[in-house]
């Protein structure tokens, strides 16, 4: 199935269920989970035709379905997700965001247990001379802020030479990259994977193997509810539908290991 035909059923299936929501917030309101995230990001979250899609939206109509719950999206800058400061100000009740787990993610939120392995990717312009991040001396390149893509390039920018721009978002990076105001960037493999196969105009260039690990957040102190999502992986991860929305939206089979 090629992307276009997977979100445009991905995007059919959500109006069926009427589980996807256009922004609100409303974290009080016991009928609706209220969903923090980003977006673009894809393949887990992203906006078409005005509905929400993707591999973390699925996993989060399946924990609102286990809770007799009905999904509401509240996009919000990622800064404000990564850092803990949107869920504990009850903006929302979870946060699906293709988010790292670090410690310092775990200090301020309740996360999940890992339902993703990732790594970061060099990405630059087609008929770029960059090929690896040895070439990036003198140049810009953009991360998004609040990201472990972001931290990974701080990390690194001495090493190499490059000045770190932060962007609020994938789409903000994606255009600054066909602008020219970026020469590079530095972001998530799987979201730029997806990305560049819509993008003829920028190439991916060197995989950065970081193995990380996404995981859901909610408030530091919402055992209840993390509970209630660790619950719902651990069932999914067992009855083989987990598998089955890994090779739905990642575009290929799933080994049964996280870390492969």
């Amino acid at each position: 199935m090629n992307n276009h035909t997977r979100r445009a059923a991905a995007a059919l299936a959500l109006i069926g269920t009427g589980l996807a929501a256009a922004c609100s917030s409303g974290a009080e309101d016991d009928s609706t989970l209220t969903v923090c995230t980003n977006v673009p990001f894809e393949p887990f979250e992203f906006s078409e035709d005005g509905e929400y899609a993707g591999f973390d939206i699925d996993l989060m109509n399946m924990l609102a379905e286990r809770l007799d719950q009905t999904v509401e999206v509240v996009e919000i800058s990622f800064d404000s997700i990564s850092s803990g400061e949107a869920l504990n100000a009850g903006t929302c009740d979870i946060a699906a965001a293709g988010l790292s787990i670090t410690e310092e993610r775990q200090a301020a939120m309740g996360m999940s247990q890992a339902y993703y392995r990732a790594d970061q990717a060099l990405v630059v312009p087609a008929g770029s001379a960059v090929a690896a991040l040895e070439d990036l001396d003198g140049l810009q390149v953009a991360v998004q802020s609040g990201s472990t893509g972001e931290a990974y390039a701080n990390d690194n920018a001495e090493q190499y030479g490059y000045e770190v721009v932060a962007f609020e978002s994938m789409g903000d990076i994606a255009s600054a990259l066909t602008a020219g105001s970026v020469q590079a960037s530095i972001a998530d493999l799987a979201t730029w994977n997806e990305m560049i196969a819509t993008a003829t105009d920028l190439a991916l260039v060197q995989t950065i193997e970081t193995a990380e690990h996404y995981g859901f957040a909610v408030q530091k102190d919402d055992t209840e509810l993390l509970d209630e999502v660790d619950t719902m992986l651990d069932e999914v991860f067992a009855d083989g539908t987990y598998a089955e929305l890994y090779e739905k939206w990642i575009g290929e089979p799933y080994t049964g290991d996280l870390d492969q």
